[in-house]
């Protein structure tokens, strides 16, 4: 009896760490965003805006590889990404990469502040599995 109630403890633990563990597809990478190199720029000729940035992504310690499909924003809508990312040993104590996407976006007006705010990205494991990954802090852009 004490055998039977210390393996349903120990399997009932296991679930409720299964659950919590659970948020995300197994197999799915996990990866730090950032920006950098970004400008606004207003062409003389044309009048036209142009807004270039790189977003950055470095897998964390322990992670798998695979590719960042998209950059969600917020409000809606997203920005192609199509970038794969590496496999990040656990044995690393820093994150990995950076794994760089370089964005060109004109306009025929200034953009408003605020329009291009990165909240999430969306991925695909090595093994085929897709997640959504919220971003901790909303990434602005622009």
């Amino acid at each position: 009896m004490k055998r039977w109630i210390g393996f349903m403890t120990l399997a009932l633990a296991a679930l409720v760490l299964l659950a919590a563990c659970s948020s995300y597809p197994i197999g799915t990478p996990s990866a730090v965003i950032s920006i950098s190199n970004q400008s606004l720029t207003q062409d003389q000729n044309t009048g036209n805006w142009k807004l270039e940035f790189q977003l950055e992504a470095r897998t964390l310690p322990g992670s798998p590889g695979g590719v960042i499909l998209e950059y969600k924003l917020d409000g809606g809508g997203s920005l192609s990404a199509g970038r794969r990312i590496e496999r990040c040993p656990a044995t690393e104590p820093d994150p990995c990469g950076p794994f760089t996407t370089n964005y060109t976006l004109e306009f025929t007006s200034y953009p408003p502040a605020g329009s291009f705010v990165v909240v999430g990205y969306t991925v695909m494991g090595e093994n085929g599995a897709v997640a959504t990954i919220p971003l901790p802090a909303p990434l602005r852009i622009h």
